[in-house]
């Protein structure tokens, strides 16, 4: 059995003079690797938790350095240190260690070996534990049991478990040393098989990080009003459902069974246990097409008090939780949340805002004497897809619609049914779901449940846009045939990120993955441009395919000019990939 790389390694915690001068000792002597650093905080949320512990490390040692009681050792150490840096999830360490050091990581010398994990197999866990415990050793996680219990039995949380208890600052030490191991197995791999997407990947982590350090303003007497308001409508539904139907829950699948029952409505969904369900798509289709008015109107209020409720409860209220002593959120970047790449929002979860909304974005205003600038990028999904497949259809569509200056899905609806589409028609939105339901290699049945509408009305939709664009049946049949080369199915985007398949499920996933993840590159290059143009200490929130930016009022027109040219490139694709924003004075809007 070949020895451990753990085996010899020292783990040290700072609790007085001689053990920080031997600290900056160490620091002076030659070693294998850069220095890798970590932190541990009481929360998530740098400027609403505390920094508990800076530590570092390289393959063979690894320091704790209790940050309260001993951080003017921790500031002496980043600042006399001029090496290279390590850091997995450094975007969250170069928060935590700003707001409450004062010390800025430095971008250009520091690696990520979470980064360099999801670029080198995207199936993997991402956590520093979990994943040393696949490529260093498997006793990476054996002080993490022993920390948990004592945790436990104590009723401690990361914010109160005194910092010399041994299995927390024991544990906390470790962690530079496995990210130094990590980073000696990875960043060889990484920069063989993706050197363009770990680059990238790096200029976003800076770009996000500088954005959740800025945040949104939050309008908090706008949000209260919005919660009275939006309690005022739901109490009255309520009631209304009660005194009409007797439901006294709109998430009661008995209640509402019998309700819908009543008028004649079959069951169209039901759990694993065989009860009746009401997802969002059931009570759409009732909605539109249920067989009284009695049962249309009942599923008009059941989902508009539902979606009420969630306002309410995962929004405008967290929002109040959230929000710093400033009234302003910092909302948590993931820029690879996905396996394909793409970036989410959490804490809030903004990413998960219906696509109408008319309230929960206007809580976000600019300071005073700014304004934002909201610029999105046009149908990116779709034609990337045109440019991929190289459809002759397809491609002709989006030239089409930018030329004449026409929507995209009303054109391409308008040749489906025949007739002039225009926007506010529904057949619009059919063909929308239809198009993007062919970019994730939905079947006509997933369509039509999203849709809220029949399978069979679904069906001649989806059958004369394969007719009209048969280039991505043949794109997706071919990507599928690559991936199954590898194992596990996989192939590679534009800059060399592999983008991987459940297996048995490439046929359906495959096509997604490559569109999924050339957009998410191309949304980070984008960021890239925005900042290479100046703006980069602009940029507030990036959701989808949307990015929010904060200039000053007179500021505004030229700037947003910039953005639309940074987000835009006309040449280098076969249909343009444009982009289109606007300035908001108020308040964000849709």
């Amino acid at each position: 059995m070949p020895e451990s790389p753990l085996t010899d390694v020292r783990l040290r915690l700072i609790e007085d003079v001689q053990d920080a001068v031997e600290l900056m000792s160490w620091l002076g002597e030659r070693r294998e690797g850069p220095l890798a650093i970590d932190t541990e905080s009481g929360g998530l949320d740098p400027f609403r938790h505390r920094l508990r512990m800076v530590q570092v490390g390289d393959l063979h040692t690894g320091w704790s350095i209790p940050w309260e009681r001993w951080g003017g050792v921790a500031l002496e150490v980043m600042n006399k240190y001029q090496g290279d840096w390590v850091a997995h999830h450094g975007c969250f360490d170069w928060r935590f260690l700003k707001v409450h050091t004062g010390f800025k990581l430095p971008w250009t010398k520091l690696d990520d070996t979470m980064t360099m994990a999801g670029l080198d197999d995207p199936l993997r866990p991402k956590g520093l534990k979990p994943l040393s415990k696949l490529l260093v050793d498997r006793s990476a996680v054996a002080g993490e049991q022993a920390l948990k219990s004592g945790m436990s039995d104590n009723k401690w949380t990361w914010n109160t478990v005194p910092v010399d208890y041994p299995p927390f600052w024991i544990y906390s030490a470790l962690d530079p040393v496995l990210t130094a191991h990590l980073h000696k197995y990875l960043k060889p791999r990484v920069m063989t098989s993706a050197p363009a997407a770990y680059d990238l990947e790096r200029s976003a982590n800076r770009n996000c990080a500088l954005m959740m350090m800025h945040g949104l303003a939050l309008d908090v007497p706008y949000v209260e009003k919005a919660i009275e308001n939006y309690r005022e409508s739901s109490e009255k539904i309520r009631k209304w459902l009660d005194e009409a139907h007797g439901i006294t829950s709109p998430m009661s699948g008995g209640q509402l069974a019998r309700a819908f029952t009543g008028f004649g409505e079959e069951i169209r969904s039901y759990t694993d246990q065989g009860a009746p369900q009401f997802n969002k798509e059931s009570l759409s289709y009732y909605e539109a097409y249920g067989l009284t008015a009695e049962s249309r109107q009942l599923a008009k209020y059941i989902l508009a008090v539902r979606h009420i409720e969630k306002m309410i409860r995962s929004y405008l209220e967290n929002f109040l939780e959230l929000k710093d002593d400033n009234d302003v959120i910092h909302a948590s970047v993931n820029v690879m949340a996905a396996r394909t790449g793409r970036m989410s929002v959490t804490d809030p979860a903004l990413q998960t805002l219906p696509r109408d909304d008319k309230v929960i974005r206007g809580s976000f205003i600019p300071r005073p004497g700014h304004v934002f600038i909201s610029c999105d990028l046009d149908q990116v999904e779709a034609r990337l897809a045109a440019h991929f497949s190289q459809d002759e259809g397809l491609i002709q569509a989006f030239h089409d619609a930018d030329h004449g200056g026409l929507d995209f899905f009303c054109q391409v609806a308008s040749g489906i049914f025949g007739e002039p589409i225009e926007k506010g028609d529904n057949r619009r939105q059919l063909t929308k779901n239809t198009v993007y339901g062919s970019l994730y290699s939905a079947g006509v049945e997933t369509m039509a449940r999203t849709a809220g509408i029949p399978v069979e009305q679904m069906t001649p939709v989806k059958q004369a846009f394969d007719m009209r664009f048969p280039g991505l049946r043949r794109l997706s049949n071919q990507v599928t045939a690559d991936s199954r080369r590898n194992d596990p199915p996989s192939i590679t985007s534009p800059l060399g990120r592999r983008l991987v398949a459940d297996r048995g499920r490439e046929g359906t996933q495959m096509l997604n993955a490559l569109i999924q993840g050339a957009a998410a590159e191309y949304a980070k290059q984008c960021l890239v441009q925005i900042d290479a143009a100046g703006l980069g200490d602009a940029m507030r929130l990036v959701v989808h395919d949307e990015v929010i930016l904060e200039v000053p009022v007179g500021d505004a027109p030229d700037a947003l000019k910039v953005v639309e040219e940074a987000m835009s490139d006309r040449e280098n694709y076969r249909v343009p990939l444009t982009a289109g924003g606007k300035i908001m004075a108020e308040r964000w809007q849709k």
